[in-house]
């Protein structure tokens, strides 16, 4: 058992230190006033006890094993929710509001017939489906649907806690995610979850948590991350990720289990202050595409219910 012990925190030491540290997008010059603070001022060695914390109550104590929390939330009100006993098309826009597709991934387009109900559950699915669109002046045939929900048409919040259960798709290329998003420009955004298939489907047990803050094109722009390391069965068994949003700080939690604080100065506060819209979406990634099998048919990632609070 000792022996166990040992290697788990050998194993998420390595894994911390090679993608724990908040790291930025480049920007145009070295003079990021945000990146500099939160290297030297926010990077706090709690954020390996986390996810060491994690790792010992659900891989070894399997504490967390079907964690699905009440309704109530002490202290919290409801503001948003779905079970998905229905697609609620009053509630969701079934894709984005610039289209079917985004020009930077001319791989996937987002398809109503990608989003079901089945049994109380929602399925947003990834299927090899070509469609030609016009892009520009041209015709372009983009292989594969997928599906997403976006709550801009009904709902947008500043500030509050924000939590999904779900079972993560199977296999290579998958890229799940649960992620909060201005309302009225980008960034912000707010990634609780992104899980990323890569090579060969391992890799979508680690969960991307990921902060985009400051003004497109400028010196501004940044993206704070961490990588956490999970139990081998997000695929398999359903989750809870969550994180609580507030002026002073964001925290993220797996299971009920803190896995993640980013604290929030004033310096950046002024970047994260708009009201965010909550999107689930079942994605692609487009360079590692090649490595789905040829029999590949779809894959499918599954929502019990998403669910909004703010401070009562």
């Amino acid at each position: 058992m000792l022996k166990k012990v040992f290697c788990l925190i050998l194993i998420t030491i390595s894994v911390y230190s090679k993608n724990g540290i908040a790291q930025t997008e480049k920007p145009k010059t070295l003079k990021n006033p945000v990146k500099a603070m939160f290297f030297q001022r926010y990077f706090h060695i709690s954020n390996l006890s986390n996810t060491l914390h994690f790792a010992f109550k659900n891989k070894i104590f399997k504490q967390y094993k079907n964690y699905n929390p009440s309704l109530k939330k002490k202290g919290w009100e409801l503001t948003f929710s779905d079970n998905f006993d229905s697609i609620n098309v009053q509630k969701w826009r079934l894709g984005q509001p610039w289209g079917y597709f985004h020009q930077n991934s001319l791989h996937e387009y987002y398809s109503t017939t990608q989003v079901n109900i089945t049994n109380g559950f929602l399925y947003l699915t990834a299927v090899k489906e070509p469609k030609n669109f016009k892009v520009n002046d041209s015709t372009v045939s983009i292989p594969y649907a997928v599906g997403l929900i976006n709550s801009d048409i009904s709902f947008k919040q500043k500030y509050g806690y924000f939590e999904i259960r779900c079972k993560n798709p199977k296999g290579p290329a998958t890229w799940a995610s649960f992620w909060l998003t201005g309302s009225t420009r980008w960034p912000p955004e707010i990634d609780i979850f992104e899980m990323f298939g890569k090579k060969g489907g391992k890799s979508i047990n680690r969960q991307v948590s990921s902060i985009h803050f400051g003004v497109s094109n400028t010196k501004s722009r940044g993206t704070l991350v961490r990588k956490i390391m999970l139990s081998q069965n997000t695929d398999s068994v359903f989750h809870v990720y969550a994180c609580k949003w507030d002026k002073r700080s964001i925290t993220f939690y797996t299971d009920g289990v803190k896995v993640r604080k980013q604290r929030i100065n004033k310096r950046l506060r002024k970047y994260m202050e708009d009201e965010m819209v909550v999107i689930i979406s079942n994605g692609l990634q487009a360079e590692y595409l090649k490595y789905l099998p040829d029999n590949f048919i779809k894959n499918e990632f599954i929502i019990d219910w998403v669910r909004v609070y703010k401070k009562n």
